[in-house]
């Protein structure tokens, strides 16, 4: 099975005719300083690929030293986007005067900040050391969560959110980059479910933390301040973690042997994407622009969040359904347990499949068109089938998590993919600024709709992508299938280094360490 079919979901738009023709010449030149940063390596490290059992031991080493670390980030993520939500019954309403209105632009300016900082983050993720990056990012947004306990009206909490948003723009795409640094493609696929399994799983810790808390009596500090404290403490400890253990790339990747870090490069050049580049290359960010799939991939994340607002009016809707503030804590954590199943049996049907991500977040989106109709049908009195309703709706965890994979696999060229994520995030931003609004308290209590343009424009609006995604990239690997089975691709490259005394001196490599677009390497 070639390349091109084995990941028939990840190769991608079509160059034109004078691309392909000069991807398959000996044209693939550029100067060292453009290269992909492995070029530097491989030039001091001579290594062969690494034998099966080889590559397995450095995959188990990335996989225990990275892992851990992007599921617990991801759990925190979520746990400190959700205190708001939770916060919702614990007090912070009365202590801050907050009506509905302004409660759902709390909601909302936080993402105003994330799509702010959006170009910035991920211009700063692609200059300086991702690792560093990342962990100084999360020290302040543990700060920024400590800074609501002192906040006591709607404007002081207004900046609070917005700059928490600026800070969270940095953490996914942060793990994305870090990911395709250390795993294949397939591997990838499988982690993304695996942590967004344990990310999505939240609810319970948020459940079980708000539950606690209000057992605490502290006379004017209220129950919400301490799931502040609690949440904000635990990001700056694990900030500081990041900070000191979590690698930058496999090339600065300590718990590796010089040898091993080349191995690591070379075990995933099936990849054909390279590991990082410090440059920015105009030409990368104008490809990705232009590229069809990229706005795709961005339609979705814009109509597949829209149903996010529901995250931070669950413990109300619960609550409006008749139960106790006690009783809504408890019921809040069923939410996480569906997203955890939900997501850890998209990870096994990855890891069992190939080419089946399109399909996996097909699937995923018929609970969601079956709670709308819950939603919408029940009478109010059947409130246990209306709390079903709202929880069939967090099985949208799993497209989410497949198909942002898919859009950072689907890209090459550091550039480019660091565009990419942000326009992919720029579209969930886009998204949650909407989402919260839809939940006008003139529709209070049924929400209909609410729940009506959910299932229109957050079930049925990004499959139909889907569905699209899927057939232009088969498409497009066919078409790439048929020019490799011509021989008219590159597998080679040049990369021009000037010595000490002027003169230039050419190194042929493989095209990996090029740097290359997805559209400039039709290996991919």
């Amino acid at each position: 099975m070639s390349l091109k079919v084995a990941y028939e979901e990840t190769t991608h738009s079509q160059p034109d005719s004078q691309d392909a023709g000069s991807s398959a010449g000996p044209t693939l030149k550029l100067s060292d300083r453009l290269a992909d940063e492995s070029y530097k390596l491989f030039s001091k490290v001579q290594v062969s690929d690494p034998t099966p059992e080889e590559a397995r031991k450095i995959r188990n080493k990335c996989l225990w030293r990275i892992l851990p670390f992007l599921c617990i980030g991801y759990h925190l993520m979520y746990v400190d986007k959700q205190t708001l939500g939770s916060s919702a019954i614990l007090g912070i309403l009365e202590d801050a005067h907050l009506n509905a209105s302004q409660y759902n632009w709390l909601s909302s300016i936080f993402y105003f900040g994330y799509m702010v900082a959006e170009w910035p983050q991920n211009w700063a993720l692609q200059r300086f050391p991702v690792g560093k990056w990342l962990a100084g990012n999360l020290i302040v947004w543990g700060g920024i969560t400590l800074l609501h306990i002192p906040c006591n009206n709607f404007a002081s909490l207004f900046v609070v959110r917005f700059l928490l948003g600026l800070s969270e723009a940095c953490i996914v795409p942060a793990f994305l980059l870090s990911m395709s640094m250390f795993f294949t493609y397939q591997e990838q696929a499988i982690m993304m479910s695996v942590m967004w399994s344990i990310g999505n799983s939240s609810p319970i810790t948020s459940g079980f933390l708000s539950y606690g808390v209000l057992w605490i009596k502290t006379g004017s500090f209220h129950p919400w301040k301490w799931l502040m404290v609690i949440t904000g403490v635990l990001t700056i400890i694990f900030g500081i973690l990041v900070y000191l253990f979590f690698p930058d790339s496999p090339l600065h990747a300590k718990f590796l042997t010089y040898e091993e870090r080349a191995q690591a490069v070379l075990r995933i050049k099936e990849n054909n994407s390279g590991i990082e580049n410090k440059h920015f290359k105009k030409h990368q960010f104008i490809e990705a622009v232009k590229d069809p799939k990229t706005w795709l991939f961005a339609l979705h994340a814009l109509s597949q969040e829209m149903g996010n607002g529901i995250n931070n009016q669950t413990s109300l809707i619960i609550n409006s359904f008749g139960f106790t503030v006690f009783q809504t804590t408890l019921l809040s954590t069923v939410s996480g347990v569906i997203a955890f199943f939900t997501l850890s049996a998209a990870a096994i049907t990855s890891y069992k499949t190939r080419n089946a991500r399109a399909w996996i977040s097909l699937v995923a989106y018929i609970p969601a068109v079956i709670s709308s109709i819950l939603l919408l049908a029940l009478p109010w009195s059947n409130r246990w089938g209306l709390i079903v309703g709202v929880w069939l709706r967090y099985t949208t965890g799993v497209p989410y998590a497949v198909v942002m994979i898919w859009a950072a696999n689907a890209s090459a060229g550091h550039t480019k993919k660091t565009t990419v994520i942000a326009l992919y995030h720029i579209g969930y931003g886009l998204g949650n600024i909407i989402s919260p609004q839809l939940f006008e308290p003139r529709w209070k209590p049924r929400y209909k709709p609410t729940w009506i343009i959910l299932l229109i424009f957050s079930a049925i609006l990004p499959s139909i992508v889907i569905g699209i995604l899927r057939v232009y990239l088969s498409r497009e690997n066919k078409r790439r299938d048929k020019l490799e089975a011509e021989n008219v691709v590159a597998r080679n490259g040049f990369v021009e280094t000037i010595t000490t005394d002027g003169s230039k001196v050419v190194h042929e490599v493989d095209t990996n360490q090029l740097d290359l677009t997805d559209r400039e390497n039709l290996k991919l």
